[in-house]
């Protein structure tokens, strides 16, 4: 692909517009030319990141927004999930893997985000809430995909 390209989605806080956002994820992840685990893998990602915006962020209130932004075409697939929340630290969420959390029901998120992409960040959205901020190194960028 020779020239940088940005799909974004913005939609009203309801889980089920996540699965619109899993086919764009592989939509795009086709046109980079990702394989077939890695195509699932930034879905996975994309989907659990919109899915924390919708219910932790947003508190399923529908009145606000998630904005989901696809930027590809160059080294990397980046990928933007923000809510309009009160914000979030990840430094703060228990560790997922440690004995007494073992039998959570949630607090996974990040740890499953981290594995699925080659990076995560989570950013202090100007006006309230996140951004967390997925990359994917796209095939032959040189960064390890």
């Amino acid at each position: 692909m020779s020239s940088q390209s940005r799909l974004t989605l913005a939609f009203p806080s309801d889980v089920k517009h996540v699965d619109l956002l899993h086919t764009l994820s592989d939509t795009v992840s086709g046109e980079v030319g990702f394989t077939e685990d890695q195509a699932l893998n930034l879905a996975l990602a994309v989907r659990e990141a919109a899915i924390n915006a919708v219910k932790h962020g947003n508190a399923l209130d529908a009145r606000k927004k998630v904005i989901v932004s696809f930027e590809f075409g160059g080294p990397d697939v980046v990928v933007t999930v923000e809510d309009r929340g009160t914000g979030f630290d990840p430094e703060k969420t228990p560790d997922p893997t440690r004995p007494e959390n073992l039998h959570r029901a949630s607090g996974r998120g990040f740890l499953l985000m981290k594995s699925f992409v080659d990076e995560v960040d989570v950013l202090p959205r100007p006006g309230g809430g996140n951004i967390v901020r997925l990359v994917k190194h796209a095939p032959g960028s040189g960064n390890g995909a």
